[in-house]
């Protein structure tokens, strides 16, 4: 039986990929999981850990770290959208920094969808910590350049179930 494609597979199983075929890379660090996705409203949500390593000198997450899991994520759910043979490039990241976060809890990225064109991706971001879920520490967009690539599979977007 062909199982439908949904993000939150194509999401679930990018990370596991991640984890299986580039372990101690930033992407496998960052323990993301997938907690939400809205297809109808192109809206989803990741949890992602924070350890002490990622901390500035005042024991608050490093701002380049912050703009990474941002990069990160928005860079995971492009990935997803495009389903086949492809590659998704970071062609510009901006980043605003509302409020420090201190490592060691858990994080949320919600990450919003634009825009697509044939070759554009149009995101937004944000970081949310669980103990001011309405307020947000950092705040990001970014461009995504998509490029057909049959070299390069994304991610399994339809399987057989045994």
């Amino acid at each position: 039986m062909i199982m439908a494609y949904t993000m939150e597979y194509g999401l679930q199983k990018y990370i596991e990929r991640i984890s299986e075929r580039n372990p101690g890379t930033i992407g496998e660090r960052l323990k993301f999981q997938v907690v939400s996705c809205d297809e109808e409203k192109d809206d989803y949500v990741l949890r992602c850990k924070t350890e002490p390593w990622m901390c500035n000198h005042y024991r608050s997450l490093h701002g380049g770290i912050c703009a990474t899991i941002l990069d990160q994520a928005m860079g995971m759910v492009c990935s997803c959208l495009k389903k086949g043979y492809g590659s998704c490039t970071t062609v510009q990241l901006e980043s605003d920094y509302h409020r420090p976060i201190p490592a060691g809890d858990d994080i949320l990225v919600r990450v919003h969808v634009m825009s697509i064109t044939k070759s554009l991706i149009n995101m937004t971001a944000e970081i949310i910590h669980p103990s001011k879920p309405d307020k947000f520490s950092v705040t990001g967009s970014a461009i995504f350049f998509y490029r057909d690539d049959e070299r390069t599979p994304l991610i399994p977007f339809q399987e057989s179930e045994a």
